[in-house]
């Protein structure tokens, strides 16, 4: 398969700048979350907690996985994987467990929304 163009191997910088930028979204979204949640726990807020799908919390969740993706992609080139195994390999990873993690938080925060956070609580068994 013929490539468009050469990109230096192995990228280095671009694994460096996905990570700072993951971690860039990641602040976003727990900014947004916790805010979030203080709305509704104050009663600013008339919509239901469980309701995920706002632009502050999509836009950030998805730059965190956008940003693993390029850097689980670029991470596996330096292994002397080819650029596009490493992609593939990338896509099913960030998005099986971006996915996972979306619908996760979904659940959790219906619980929280139900049972208050009496319903989060862990009890040790040690």
């Amino acid at each position: 398969m013929q490539i468009l163009f050469e990109v230096p191997d192995p990228p280095y910088v671009l694994i460096g700048v996905a990570a700072l930028c993951g971690l860039a979204c990641g602040k976003a979204f727990e900014v947004s979350i916790k805010r979030k949640t203080k709305e509704w726990f104050q009663g600013n807020s008339s919509r239901s907690l469980s309701t995920v799908n706002e632009v502050r919390l999509v836009i950030p969740y998805l730059g965190i996985c956008f940003c693993s993706w390029v850097f689980v992609g670029s991470a596996l080139t330096t292994f002397a994987v080819p650029w596009i195994i490493g992609f593939a390999m990338s896509t099913i990873v960030v998005l099986s467990s971006g996915l996972l993690v979306w619908f996760q938080l979904k659940r959790l925060l219906k619980a929280l929304e139900e049972g208050g956070s009496e319903a989060l609580e862990i009890n040790s068994l040690f």
